[in-house]
């Protein structure tokens, strides 16, 4: 059975085509087990949210059904299927918080309950924290950084990743009734905020150069952190900040066509190993 989990979640992660899966492949065999089911675990929540077929409702009680899952999961009961087994394993293994689990799932609520546009700036940090941050939380626990230094990078890290996921894919949530980026932009541009008229407005480039601007700041906040860490503890996510970076450098200070999404090539991802590995 436990060879059986392992490899069907193996499967979800190798199948999402994700730099996530490569990113992970270099950690110690149940560090890479429990980093898989994480990521097997916010894909499923995430599938559920972003559902354009499924309506608010439904997408909302499936959601909830999870937090009575990881509920059950921490009693280590009800553990029917290989996503659940292999998540009690990995809550018990690296001893990981029930409440980083809540964080994201009410991340994913955010979304169902509305389309989120133009947030405040306190709605848009809460956010990141709970649909990133946390989720970099439980990663610290795996890959053994117990100390506040430890979550003041994944706090950093996750801030910087998922701002740059909000510009990469900014023109798809727009075809989505979503904008993430904070009303304050905006009002600070003279920008309506208004979803029709940001699509062909040379403004919102000015906009989205700031956001990666914010996202810079929190990898060099993250690196300053890192200084304090094991840097053997911290291949995982060194690796998948290089992907990032990438992602980023392609977009910061640069013309882009933002309607087409930023990704990384096969020979980026091969030359991002090669630079971790001369590191």
């Amino acid at each position: 059975m436990l060879l059986n989990d392992r490899s069907e979640i193996e499967k979800v992660v190798k199948k999402s085509g994700s730099s996530f899966y490569w990113g992970m492949k270099l950690l110690p065999d149940n560090k890479k087990r429990a980093m898989f089911a994480i990521y097997s675990f916010c894909r499923e929540v995430d599938d559920i949210a972003d559902n354009l077929q499924s309506p608010r409702d439904i997408k909302q009680k499936k959601l909830k059904e999870w937090k009575n899952k990881i509920n059950n999961i921490f009693k280590s009961s009800l553990l029917d299927s290989s996503l659940k087994r292999e998540l009690n394993y990995s809550i018990k293994i690296f001893k990981l918080e029930k409440k980083d689990f809540i964080s994201i799932i009410d991340g994913m609520l955010m979304d169902v309950r509305e389309n989120i546009q133009f947030p405040s700036s306190k709605k848009f940090k809460i956010y990141c924290e709970r649909v990133a941050v946390a989720v970099g939380y439980l990663s610290m626990k795996i890959f053994g950084i117990e100390s506040k230094a430890g979550n003041y990078y994944a706090y950093e890290l996750g801030m910087a990743f998922q701002i740059t996921n909000i510009v990469r894919d900014f023109y798809e949530d727009l075809n989505n009734k979503r904008c993430y980026i904070p009303s304050n932009k905006f009002e600070k541009h003279g920008l309506k905020k208004d979803l029709s008229v940001l699509f062909n407005n040379p403004k919102i480039e000015v906009i989205l150069q700031e956001m990666l601007m914010i996202a810079d700041k929190h990898f060099k906040k993250s690196e300053y952190f890192l200084k304090n860490l094991d840097q053997k503890k911290m291949i995982g996510s060194e690796i998948m900040k290089l992907f990032y970076k990438k992602i980023h450098k392609k977009m910061f200070g640069k013309k882009i066509n933002f309607r087409k999404k930023v990704k990384l090539s096969f020979l980026d991802k091969i030359l991002i190993f090669f630079q971790f590995s001369f590191r």
